[in-house]
């Protein structure tokens, strides 16, 4: 029987969990599939240092914060790996541990080539709500959900205090971003993504 390959792509610089709960989170993805490759986010030897022996051991990749990324943010190199890991045909799933941002087409153009997506979070939310499986990650605590029912909607805050126009914010140039990306990866679908995947898939 063939067993399903599922890549892991982490943010640890936005998702700011130990690698204690990382590692009860890739069990849990074990029992949907085999852990073909693993490629972190925002990785620093000083800040994310628990999961270093795990990256060596490995030798998984790990890029280091993307310059002029905001804090907590979407990191967009993660969102072409996926695509492009994707259009590989090679696996059956990706675990994605994500910034914030709207990624809503990204996993409708993975799952629409069939790829299972898992969502990795500290709080449930429009992304993971779109999701095959939302494996939530705390200090110490993980469980599993299945993605079905859409994010509860918070109570209305109190109007706030007239204060100056702000600069709109840049998330929503990165959820720009990741539309045209999807637009334009339906595309190029039907020929195949330019380029190579950033991770090596056996």
């Amino acid at each position: 029987m063939n067993t399903k390959k599922i890549v892991v792509l982490a943010d640890i610089e936005s998702v700011r969990v130990p690698f204690t709960s990382f590692e009860k989170a890739l069990k849990e993805v074990s029992k949907y599939g085999d852990v073909a490759g693993c490629k972190f986010y925002g990785y620093s030897a000083k800040r994310t240092k628990d999961y270093a022996d795990f990256i060596a051991d490995n030798n998984y990749d790990a890029l280091s914060s993307l310059a002029g990324k905001r804090k907590g943010k979407l990191d967009l190199r993660q969102v072409i790996d996926a695509t492009r890991i994707a259009e590989n045909r090679k696996i059956d799933g990706i675990f994605l541990l994500y910034g914030k941002g709207n990624i809503k087409p990204l996993i409708s153009y993975l799952r629409n080539l069939g790829i299972e997506v898992y969502a990795g979070v500290i709080t449930p939310d429009e992304n993971s709500a779109k999701c095959n499986q939302t494996i939530i990650l705390e200090e110490g605590l993980l469980y599993t959900q299945v993605s079905h029912a859409a994010p509860k909607k918070a109570a209305p805050a109190p109007a706030p205090a007239a204060r100056p126009a702000a600069r709109p914010a840049a998330a929503n140039d990165d959820d720009d971003i990741i539309a045209k990306l999807a637009a334009l990866l339906g595309e190029d679908s039907r020929h195949g993504v330019r380029g190579q995947p950033s991770l090596a898939l056996q």
